[in-house]
């Protein structure tokens, strides 16, 4: 699918977004977000690399700047919550011993938005990967599965997969945030 890239000065940027954050590598990045023209999410973005901003506030100022649509009224936006991806770090650095699935869902979720928004190369999707990512999805929200809870349970195979995804993921969100 065509990225669209009508905003001013060739950026990426969503039809209407908002603020969010996403707390990663030890700090808070925040992001423009929001769905472009294909209804795809994506984060502002230029020349592969995501536009971050040191705060909400920054964020705001920017997107006013630049003439980028609010999803809504800014008045009306509640303070921006980070998005905690730091727990799936650490189990990759093995400093946990189990994956927090919201944690890697979100890490997953991140890295398909920057690679879609950046243009870098992302391959989540496919054989045992798919496994993997419908399981992080039935941990999160098991009623979509027509159950009320779903506990994990990893084959070896499914980690090594788990762990090669979310690596990459960790190193397309470095490479798209920091350049």
């Amino acid at each position: 699918m065509k990225r669209d890239f009508s905003g001013r000065d060739g950026d990426l940027v969503p039809i209407k977004g908002w603020p969010t954050a996403l707390k990663f590598d030890g700090q808070v990045t925040y992001l423009w977000w929001g769905q472009d023209i294909n209804n795809e999410d994506c984060a502002a973005a230029r020349a592969g690399r995501l536009y971050t901003f040191a705060s909400e506030a920054d964020c705001w100022a920017t997107a006013d700047a630049k003439g980028w649509a609010a999803d809504g009224d800014p008045a009306d936006h509640e303070l921006v919550v980070a998005t905690n991806l730091e727990p799936a770090q650490e189990w990759l650095r093995g400093q946990r011993m189990a994956l927090d699935p919201e944690s890697g869902l979100n890490l997953w979720n991140w890295a398909t938005d920057a690679a879609y928004s950046t243009g870098r190369p992302w391959s989540d999707r496919g054989g045992l990967r798919d496994g993997c990512y419908d399981k992080l999805v039935a941990a999160n929200v098991p009623w979509a599965f027509g159950t009320e809870s779903y506990h994990l349970r990893w084959t070896p195979r499914q980690l090594r997969a788990l762990r090669e995804v979310l690596s990459q993921a960790v190193h397309l969100l470095r490479a798209a945030t920091r350049g």
